[in-house]
Parts: structure tokens; sequence; C-alpha cells
């Protein structure tokens, strides 16, 4: 009789378990089709491109300061995330205009070793940037004031520390390429 109850305790055990397994698979995909729906989505894959632009153009930025080349790195790696994100085309004659200008580039030092020898810079930017639908001239999005920076370290060697600073300026516009494009999708 022992052995009856027991099988049948866990044939009931089994049974329970497995209604509460069901029931919690259950929750779980309305916990997530409610998640879903709310509009939460990862920062730059979401959101509509302003204006719901299917191409823009990107032109040259403008360089408004002493540093020669930076309004190509810049744009170009501005229509590398573009072109690679797929969120619109890039053409020579889209729907609307990426324009930019490179308004500042400053090297600032960041640190000093004990001696009072530089060993880190701050290469900071500030942008101006502005997405114009073609057909109107209306702007659909734009940050007059978009700032980033990037640090590198300082060597003895003038020649690394130029390689330095021009790698910290392709990070860096890589980086603020990525942002702009997430702030145009947002609204922000």
């Amino acid at each position: 009789m022992s052995f009856e109850l027991r099988v049948l305790s866990e044939r009931s055990l089994k049974e329970w378990l497995g209604g509460r397994i069901m029931l919690s698979t259950l929750l779980i995909a309305a916990c997530s089709l409610l998640l879903v729906s709310c509009g939460y989505h990862i920062a730059g894959k979401g959101g509509n491109f302003p204006g719901n632009i299917k191409t823009v153009s990107i032109p040259f930025f403008k360089n408004e300061t002493q540093r020669p080349d930076v309004e190509s790195v810049i744009t170009s790696a501005i229509v590398d995330e573009f072109v690679t994100s797929g969120i619109v085309s890039v053409a020579s004659n889209g729907d609307a205009t990426l324009k930019g200008a490179v308004k500042r580039y400053t090297l600032t030092p960041v640190s000093f070793s004990k001696n009072d020898v530089l060993q880190e810079y701050r290469l900071s930017i500030q942008l101006e940037v502005t997405l114009v639908r073609n057909s109107d001239g209306k702007i659909l999005w734009e940050d007059k004031n978009f700032t980033d920076y990037e640090d590198f370290r300082v060597t003895s060697d003038v020649t690394a520390t130029k390689t330095a600073e021009w790698d910290a300026l392709k990070k860096m516009a890589k980086d603020s390429a990525r942002l702009i494009k997430e702030r145009m999708l947002e609204d922000f």
C-alpha cells in the first residue's frame, strides 16, 4: 500500500509541477509581449528617422578650426555609420541633407606625472549638425552644440603622440557618428 501511495504522490507531484511550469511559461510570455508593446527598444535601433526620410545626402562638413582634415575624418565616420546601420540610404541627391560644421577642436592637458611631465591629452570637438528636408528646406533635426571628447596618452616621441592624436580623433568621430544617429532616431 505504501508503494501505491508513493507512486500516486510522485505522479500527482509531476502533474502539479507540470501545471506550474506551464503557468510560469505563459506568464513570462505575457510579460514579454507587454514589454514589446510598450515601445521599449535599444537606443539607435528604434524610432524613426525625422520626417520619415528614406535617403540622405551627407556633404563634407565645414572645418572652422585650425586643424586640417578633421572634417574629412568626421564626415567619413558619419557616412559609414548611416550606411552600415541601413536606417536610411546615403545618396548624392537624397530626400534630406545632413549638414555640419566642426566648430571647435581643442587639445587640453589632462594628466601629469609626479614630475609634472604631461602624460595625457583630452581631444575635444564641438559640432553643429542640421538635417534639412530638401523639398521645402524644413529643419527636421538639429544640434548646434554637439560635443564629444577622447583622451590619449602622450609620449616623448612626437610622431607617436601625433599618431595617438589621430587615432583618438578617428575613435571619437566613430563614437560621435553613432551618437548623432541615435539622437536623430530618438528625436533628442
